[in-house]
């Protein structure tokens, strides 16, 4: 059973956002690997849960994220509890929720149309995309949206041992504003999200959104996120 969250429920449209602190920049790697202080600077908390039905799975193991922000990026830590560590991903770009256990960040400018998806596997592989808007047609593959450069930076620590494994990830802020000048990043909707597989090949779906279904491309219902100041020098194009 998941811990009994920390944090008030993800703010819906209308209610005061998740205050995102500021902090120092960090050392990803050196970061993701230390046993204490985790994560090492102020962060805004979020649980991972099953919002979507009144009891959660048997199956649900404990997930958490921090956020903060330095002075042009978003930081995200996220430490997940895993019985068994496991993806058969050989590649980036490849469908990673297909190939086992996988993290998955997924961030909008508050009041842009399109949004981005990161997924990070236990291996360090990613899958990156780009949806031009909210409702973006999936059902003939992700191919279209696919987003190949590599300017989001993460880490990733395995730890069977202690099973669980964490991930340290640094989003520049500008490099997802660029198709969207008017903002000034300091709001955003955000959801962070999981593929919890076991060894027979089933998984688990949780997520820090207050999903009313099991859909993590639900962007009215992400948590809203508040970055106070935004980033008034704006982003470089």
């Amino acid at each position: 059973m998941i811990s009994t969250p920390s944090t008030p429920p993800p703010a819906a449209l209308g209610e005061s956002p998740l205050v995102v602190p500021r902090g120092p920049d960090v050392d990803l790697a050196r970061t993701v690997e230390a046993a204490e202080h985790w994560p090492p600077v102020p962060v805004a908390r979020l649980e991972l849960r099953q919002a979507w039905i009144p009891q959660p799975e048997a199956a649900l193991r404990p997930g958490h994220v921090g956020l903060a922000a330095t002075a042009g990026a978003l930081l995200v830590f996220a430490e997940l509890t895993d019985d068994c560590i496991h993806t058969l991903a050989t590649a980036d770009h490849e469908p990673l929720w297909e190939r086992g256990d996988v993290f998955e960040i997924f961030l909008q400018s508050f009041g842009a149309d399109q949004y981005f998806e990161l997924q990070i596997a236990p291996l360090g592989h990613r899958l990156h995309l780009h949806y031009p808007w909210s409702g973006a047609v999936r059902a003939h593959g992700i191919a279209p949206y696919i987003q190949r450069d590599r300017a989001i930076e993460f880490t990733v620590r395995v730890e069977p041992a202690r099973a669980r494994w964490r991930v340290a990830a640094r989003i520049p802020i500008a490099s997802l504003l660029a198709r969207h000048p008017r903002s000034d990043g300091a709001e955003w909707r955000g959801a962070f999200c999981r593929y919890d597989y076991d060894a027979a090949g089933q998984f688990c779906l949780s997520s820090t959104a207050a999903l009313t279904r099991p859909d993590f491309h639900r962007s009215s219902e992400w948590s809203r996120l508040s970055i106070p100041g935004g980033f008034p020098a704006g982003p470089t194009f």
